[in-house]
């Protein structure tokens, strides 16, 4: 004789599975807004932008891009042949995207502009670029981050899950807290 289902049964089913659900939808969430969510997009950006800033130093008898060239164009303006992509410079967790005239969410650090890349002392901690002020002019760039950015949660410096990502003078990316930034990075690429 077969046995079904009683509705008791099928009840304390579909609670244990609706229990484990609610358990695991943090993790799931969490998961989606990953590195391999919505931040590797600004990853991607990052890395494009940062090559495009290498390419042109190699172009240029291995100097990186004057921060500001003339009232209306900056570094971002300089490496555009390299990148041909308004959109590359604009972060999808940025408030609006707005590329016309050309516009940038990200910074530059300042303290490159105009230097010889092998000057640089170590590359893979030197500071190349990172999120910053929401369609910024094209010559956007930084020496430090703002006193805000740990505390600010609308700073730049937290716009992916409380942290930003910043790309480095050897042409990688990643994501890191406003707080950590300082042990991880050097803004000064002339300091071992």
């Amino acid at each position: 004789m077969k046995r079904a289902f009683t509705l008791v049964e099928a009840l304390i089913v579909v609670a244990v599975i609706v229990v484990l659900a609610a358990f695991l939808w943090p993790v799931f969430a969490t998961v989606r807004e990953g590195p391999s969510g919505p931040t590797s997009h600004c990853n991607s950006n990052l890395k494009q932008i940062g090559l495009g800033l290498i390419v042109y130093a190699e172009d240029y008898g291995g100097k990186f891009p004057p921060a500001h060239i003339i009232p209306s164009a900056g570094w971002a303006d300089s490496i555009y042949p390299y990148i041909k992509s308004p959109q590359t410079y604009q972060c999808d967790k940025a408030s609006n995207g707005a590329v016309k005239p050309l516009t940038t969410d990200y910074f530059y650090n300042k303290r490159l502009s105009g230097l010889l890349s092998n000057k640089i002392k170590q590359p893979a901690d030197v500071l190349l670029l990172g999120d910053g002020e929401d369609n910024a002019p094209t010559w956007n760039a930084w020496t430090r981050l703002p006193a805000a950015a740990t505390t600010d949660f609308y700073s730049p410096s937290q716009r992916h899950r409380n942290g930003a990502i910043y790309g480095f003078a050897d042409g990688h990316a990643k994501w890191i807290e406003p707080q950590y930034l300082g042990p991880i990075a050097k803004w000064n690429p002339l300091t071992p």
